[in-house]
C-alpha cells in the first residue's frame, strides 16, 4: 500500500476513535459485557443462531427455529444495556457510513 495513504488511513482511524460516537459504543459495550443478566441474553441469542447455522447446513431449520431466534432477540433488546448499545452502534455506523461517502465523493 501506498505509505502516503497508509499514513492518512491510520490519522482517519485515530480521529474515528475520538469521537463521542465511538466512544458511546466502547463505554456500552463495557458495561454490557460487565452485567450478568445481559451477558447471558446475548450468550443464549448466540448459541440460538449457532445451532439455527448447523441445522441449516443440515437442511434442517424450521420457521420455529427462526421464530424462537426472533423471539430471543425481541427479548433481548427488551434489556436497557443492550437496547443502549445497539442504538450506540446505529449511531456509529451512521458516522462510519457518512465518512466513508465523504471518502468515496473525493475520488470522483
Amino acid at each position: 500500500m501506498n505509505e502516503v495513504l497508509q499514513q492518512k488511513a491510520k490519522e482517519l482511524g485515530n480521529l474515528i476513535t475520538q469521537t463521542e460516537e465511538y466512544k458511546r459504543v466502547k463505554e456500552l459495550q463495557a458495561a454490557m459485557f460487565a452485567d450478568e443478566k445481559a451477558l447471558a441474553m446475548l450468550k443464549e441469542v448466540q448459541q440460538l443462531q449457532n445451532r439455527n447455522q448447523n441445522k441449516q447446513k443440515l437442511n434442517e431449520l424450521t420457521k420455529e427455529d427462526l421464530k424462537e431466534v426472533e423471539q430471543a432477540e425481541l427479548k433481548m433488546l427488551e434489556n436497557d444495556l443492550i437496547k443502549s448499545f445497539h442504538e450506540a452502534q446505529t449511531d456509529f455506523q451512521r458516522l462510519l457510513n457518512f465518512v466513508m461517502k465523504d471518502v468515496i465523493e473525493a475520488s470522483k
